[in-house]
């Protein structure tokens, strides 16, 4: 059980869409939610107790807005945009299927299979700053958050991110965590391990600029 000042954080993987269904690289391309991804965040929802979590935090695109509000339904919590927690801009690799993935940039595909941060996809965002980004935005809501059960919405990398830091894996593992890990996930954080997720964006900040 939490400590009482304790922050209850709950993580929740945005539904799937279309792209995903079709073993396709999904970065910042705003698409809506497919069917099965729909029915996976209303069944999550189905779970959850009104007035159960705190406010809901998501980005902008479609499918993570439409994650967001189907949760907020189903507990009674207001939803809170924040920008800076979308995903990479995965430039040219954005919609390919893994397997052209492979044959066009095989190179920046085993990067992205076996160290995703030294990826920097072509017209893209490099993924070292974009995880400093979101970790400074979850940072962020974790220090300002009103609520001490804040809930943040999270792409398939952004929340491997988020994941691997959380349960201290390597960002090796990003893929294996993401995948075997729950759709929600629920997380006890002391105000020392909120300093150091700050801390962590600030550092990957600097090593990248």
């Amino acid at each position: 059980m939490a400590e009482r000042n304790d922050i209850l954080l709950t993580l929740i993987g945005c539904g799937q869409t279309a792209w995903e269904a079709d073993d396709r690289v999904h970065g910042a391309t705003d698409l809506p939610l497919s069917s099965t991804g729909r029915a996976s965040i209303s069944a999550i929802a189905s779970a959850i107790k009104p007035k159960s979590l705190g406010a809901i935090y998501h980005s902008s695109d479609e499918s993570s807005t439409d994650t967001a509000h189907i949760i907020a339904d189903a507990s009674g919590s207001k939803t809170k945009l924040i920008e800076e927690l979308c995903e990479p801009d995965l430039g040219l690799i954005d919609g390919l299927t893994e397997k052209d993935f492979a044959d066009r940039f095989p190179r920046r595909h085993k990067q992205w299979l076996e160290d995703p941060l030294s990826l920097s996809p072509p017209e893209g965002e490099p993924l070292v700053d974009a995880r400093a980004r979101i970790f400074e935005a979850c940072s962020k809501i974790l220090k300002r958050s009103k609520s001490d059960h804040p809930v943040i919405v999270l792409r398939p990398l952004a929340l491997g991110f988020m994941r691997c830091w959380l349960c201290d894996r390597s960002v090796t593992s990003l893929w294996d965590i993401v995948k075997a890990r729950p759709q929600i996930e629920r997380y006890a954080l002391n105000s020392e391990i909120v300093s150091w997720l700050e801390e962590a964006a600030t550092t990957v900040q600097k090593v990248s600029s």
